[in-house]
C-alpha cells in the first residue's frame, strides 16, 4: 500500500512550468475572448441578421466535443480554451436566436 501511494504521489506531482507554458496559458485565455466583440455587437444592437448561424452553431458543436476530447485527456489548457469558447458562442447562438 505505501508503495502504491508513492507511486501515486509521484504522478500527480506538480509540473514546473517554462516560458512556453505560460505563453500557452495566455493564448488559452486571450483567444477565446476575441470573440467578445461579436457577442457585445448582437447584443448592444439587437441585431444578428449580418451573423451566420450555420457558421457559429458548427463552431458550438465543434467546441463541445473539443471540451469533451480535453476533459477525457485531462489536457487542462484545452479544457479552459473550449470551455471558454463554448460559453462565448453559446451566448452568440442564442444571440442570433433572438435577434435575426
Amino acid at each position: 500500500m505505501v508503495r502504491h501511494a508513492a507511486a501515486h504521489r509521484h504522478l500527480h506531482r506538480a509540473k514546473k512550468l517554462r516560458p512556453f507554458d505560460y505563453m500557452v496559458y495566455f493564448f488559452t485565455v486571450a483567444t477565446p475572448l476575441f470573440e467578445l466583440p461579436q457577442a457585445f455587437s448582437i447584443y448592444m444592437q439587437r441585431d444578428a441578421r449580418s451573423v451566420s448561424a450555420i457558421t457559429w452553431g458548427f463552431f458550438l458543436l465543434a467546441d463541445i466535443a473539443f471540451t469533451a476530447y480535453a476533459i477525457r485527456e485531462r489536457l487542462k489548457p484545452l479544457i479552459i480554451a473550449y470551455a471558454l469558447y463554448t460559453l462565448i458562442e453559446l451566448s452568440i447562438v442564442l444571440g442570433i436566436i433572438f435577434y435575426s
